[in-house]
């Protein structure tokens, strides 16, 4: 079986979760019009606006990320598939690179429809170049944030018992995309490792960040900072997706 097949498969299985539906499609909704009426929206009426949608979509969606996937890496095990899996002659890598992007297919689609028409209603408007915008913004802001609160929730399911899993994992995404001085600690905002996009969208997209760049390893508001910003994102995707496969499987060897 192709890759293509297995993450259809995956696909289908992500759909079954009315959970994720009845979460993910309110936050969607609400985003939107969070940030329709925002008084810091940009008001351009082109792709600042729709990078500072983007953001907005990929802070509360992320919070149901969050909590959706805290059985991301055991759900297999739990379910008994793991054997089944490995009897096949499929690849391990194969298979979760199938299972990653099955589940991602779903957990984007809300935020793809949204961004679309919004930029279709651009283009009318006489912005021609908001749609392929909105598919930018959609693959370098929402589309890492998804995949990293997916891939955190995951680790924290493979840790700690899913309940707890869960809790943990939703209050780590409130760390990561919230900054306050009445808690003066660290986080990733402000930085090349801010996960809702800041470094992005002001390097690609002219638009202003939630966020203004600050400490040693700050965002400088230029194209490669954009770049350099989006591989780090990428690479945390990345390490957290091995460290869940790894949790998982010494798990079930137990």
């Amino acid at each position: 079986m192709t890759l293509i097949g297995l993450a259809r498969t995956h696909s289908r299985v992500a759909r079954r979760q009315k959970a994720l539906w009845f979460t993910a499609i309110p936050l969607t909704a609400f985003a939107t019009l969070l940030a329709a009426i925002s008084p810091a929206r940009p008001g351009t009426g082109g792709i600042e606006d729709l990078a500072f949608s983007g953001q907005i979509i990929a802070i509360l969606t992320g919070i149901a990320y969050a909590a959706a996937f805290t059985d991301f890496f055991t759900a297999s095990a739990e379910l008994g598939m793991h054997e089944l899996e490995a009897s096949t002659p499929i690849p391990g890598g194969l298979l979760r690179t199938a299972r990653v992007l099955g589940a991602f297919s779903v957990v984007i689609a809300p935020a793809v429809a949204v961004l679309l028409a919004m930029g279709l209603v651009q283009t009318i408007s006489g912005h021609p170049w908001s749609l392929p915008g909105a598919l930018a913004v959609t693959a370098t802001v929402v589309a890492p944030a998804a995949l990293i609160a997916m891939a955190l929730s995951g680790v924290a399911g493979a840790l700690l018992p899913a309940a707890l899993g869960r809790i943990v994992a939703v209050l780590l995404w409130f760390f990561l995309i919230f900054s306050s001085s009445l808690l003066p600690l660290p986080t990733p905002n402000g930085t090349l490792f801010s996960v809702i996009g800041d470094a992005i969208v002001t390097g690609w997209f002219g638009a202003d960040p939630m966020y203004p760049a600050s400490g040693p390893l700050a965002f400088d508001g230029t194209p490669l900072g954009a770049a350099v910003s989006l591989v780090l994102q990428l690479v945390i995707v990345f390490a957290l997706l091995l460290a869940g496969s790894w949790l998982a499987e010494r798990t079930r060897k137990r």
